[in-house]
């Protein structure tokens, strides 16, 4: 998801936390946003520093006019260096810049089916990846690769490589195929529960110190910030990356619920309006009932606030997607986009 989603369902599921919302009432306590800011932390921690602590065995530029076949070959040599070394190899490969807003766009397919490696040349596109009009590369556009070996891809088919700093592959052999897997330096370590707990207890310890007990506010604190980080790896459950929840006692991502993407539009929306009401109730339940002359029941609130905006924005959006076959047309190749630019958006 967004990196703003993370942050404010967070912050309504720290709301949730037993005295946390009227303690941020009672002492104008940032308390609440403590939680928001370990909601985004794992991401930050991926994009601002694991990111360049990871090592490469290999990193590929291309030229500003790209040879397809020289790209599909070195990812095709690197799956391969894997199976013969029997070890993990990374390969980062980089974006085609033209300009302070301008990139050429190519693809990266990696057909197991086939044994080969398809890399495909695209037009120019501009930082919010809009293609340039008459840009269609003039020279060789599809270039092919055979892998001599098994492999396996584990997150999506095809990339597309287009802005920012592009993406990095981890060529993994296990049982006799090398396993592909998408930007292997994030959603690791900093998306575990196991971290989550231990910044839980740190933040505890450290409140505990300063208020000289170890109960409040000392383990509310810890508990904002445990739920805070825990919220943000749940929700990335439910893309195709998954994280490595009980690090280090496990040592891989486990398998995403594939239900979504970071960027998809509704799910982030739905789950912003939904964490807002949240708060918004714990909020009005903590203050002093004279300060809200108009009372509500719980039962109203869910019905008015919560069940009748949802159901109302789902079908919205069914019948847009009913109405429009060019959308559905495409959901196949738009499923298969690069999703690192998006999450490098939620980082900052």
């Amino acid at each position: 998801m967004k990196g703003f989603t993370h942050f404010i369902s967070a912050t309504a599921l720290a709301s949730c936390v037993p005295g946390a919302t009227a303690y941020a009432v009672e002492h104008t306590s940032y308390i609440l946003v403590l939680g928001g800011v370990f909601g985004i932390l794992p991401d930050t921690l991926d994009f601002k520093l694991n990111k360049f602590l990871h090592k490469y065995d290999g990193m590929h530029e291309p030229a500003q006019e790209p040879d397809p076949d020289e790209i599909a070959a070195t990812v095709a040599r690197a799956i391969e260096r894997a199976a013969a070394e029997q070890r993990q190899v990374n390969l980062h490969v980089h974006t085609i810049r033209l300009g302070a807003d301008l990139w050429r766009q190519y693809s990266i397919l990696m057909d197991h089916t086939r044994g080969e490696v398809v890399v495909k040349i695209g037009p120019i596109v501009n930082t919010g990846k809009v293609p340039q009009a008459g840009s269609a590369y003039r020279g060789k556009t599809v270039g092919r690769a055979k892998v001599a070996c098994a492999f396996q891809q584990t997150y999506q088919t095809e990339t597309h490589v287009s802005i920012f700093s592009g993406p990095s592959f981890g060529f993994i052999p296990k049982k006799g195929v090398v396993e592909v897997h998408f930007i292997p330096w994030h959603r690791s370590w900093s998306h575990s529960l196991t971290l989550s707990a231990l910044c839980g207890a740190a933040v505890w310890g450290i409140v505990a110190l300063w208020y000289g007990t170890w109960l409040q506010p000392g383990w509310m604190f810890g508990a904002v910030v445990f739920l805070g980080m825990a919220t943000h790896i749940i929700e990335d459950q439910f893309g195709h990356l998954g994280s490595n929840l009980f690090f280090p006692f496990t040592k891989e991502r486990s398998r995403g619920t594939k239900s979504m993407h970071s960027g998809d539009a509704m799910p982030n929306f739905l789950t912003v309006w939904l964490s807002v009401a949240l708060l918004f109730w714990n909020m009005y339940r903590a203050h002093n009932s004279v300060q809200f002359p108009v009372h509500i029941s719980a039962l109203s609130y869910f019905l008015y606030v919560v069940a009748i905006p949802t159901a109302l924005l789902l079908m919205g959006s069914a019948l847009m997607n009913a109405s429009s076959p060019m959308a559905v047309a495409n959901a196949p190749a738009e499923s298969a986009r690069e999703e690192t630019e998006d999450e490098e958006d939620e980082a900052g």
